[in-house]
């Protein structure tokens, strides 16, 4: 049986603006062709998945409940589109800057592949067909590191700071759009006649 290939999200500059350490169901806005790229990647077939640091909450600036109604509110709006999130992964950890048991550091933060890894155990995975996108470095180096290929975003953070990461994504996109059109064409290349995927001309 053939095991299921997964897109892993980052969250804040990827799916939403990021406004520093969002947190408040006011402040969540969605990235322009979001929805679009998001409709046409489900629509491969690809099951999506978020995986994001979430440090804001080893400050103290917020808490893991402020940070799950944030994640709630944009679930139900990607679902009031027809795009379903298997599951949300986030590391609440910072090795430096953590308060208290928050303090500490964790193979969950990227870019260390720890909740790329735990979604593939929990939910059987083709880590090597999957895909991860985000806009930041730390995306790129997680997703390779758990053997997946990856999409750096010109959004948000656009793959700047991050000074001490070395990334190199097998694309880069204007955006959730563009890197859906850049699967498309992937799954176009691949898929035998006389079958059409997502729009393919065969």
């Amino acid at each position: 049986m053939t095991r299921p290939r997964a897109v892993f999200l980052d969250r804040d500059g990827t799916l939403n603006r990021d406004v520093g350490y969002a947190h408040r169901v006011e402040e969540l806005d969605l990235i322009e062709n979001v929805v679009a790229g998001l409709v046409r990647i489900q629509a491969l077939g690809f099951e999506l998945f978020i995986t994001t640091n979430q440090s804001g909450i080893a400050r103290g600036y917020f808490s893991q409940a402020a940070m799950h109604a944030f994640n709630q509110a944009m679930l139900q709006q990607l679902s009031d589109a027809g795009i379903v999130i298997r599951a949300v992964y986030f590391c609440p950890f910072h090795p430096t800057e953590g308060v208290g048991s928050y303090r500490r550091d964790s193979p969950l933060r990227k870019p260390r592949p720890g909740m790329i890894a735990q979604a593939a155990a929990e939910h059987d995975l083709d880590l090597a067909a999957s895909f991860v996108i985000g806009d930041k470095k730390s995306d790129v180096v997680a997703g390779r590191a758990a053997g997946c290929r990856t999409i750096l975003l010109k959004t948000g953070a656009a793959g700047g700071g991050e000074p001490d990461l070395v990334a190199e994504p097998d694309f880069v996109a204007a955006d959730l759009l563009d890197a859906a059109r850049y699967l498309e064409r992937i799954d176009c290349d691949r898929t035998p006649l006389p079958t059409v995927v997502a729009g393919c001309a065969q």
